[in-house]
């Protein structure tokens, strides 16, 4: 397995496990996805939004 480093919108969000890029794109988003509303209540709190909010663009890259 390689580790993956997860980025999305300009901010590190953590790593993932996986063999292949395809794979760790699925397994970011099992880990850091946001619902609609989640994405919303963080930005209305005005708190950063932590996580890939749906319609977000992220990349996985070798760590």
């Amino acid at each position: 397995m390689k580790t993956w480093n997860v980025h999305c919108e300009g901010r590190f969000l953590g790593t993932v496990e996986e063999n292949t890029e395809e794979l760790a794109s699925c397994a970011a988003l099992s880990k850091f996805a946001l619902t609609a509303d989640a994405a919303d209540a963080q930005d209305e709190q005005e708190q950063p939004v932590f996580g890939i909010a749906p319609d977000w663009a992220f990349s996985v890259t070798p760590a």
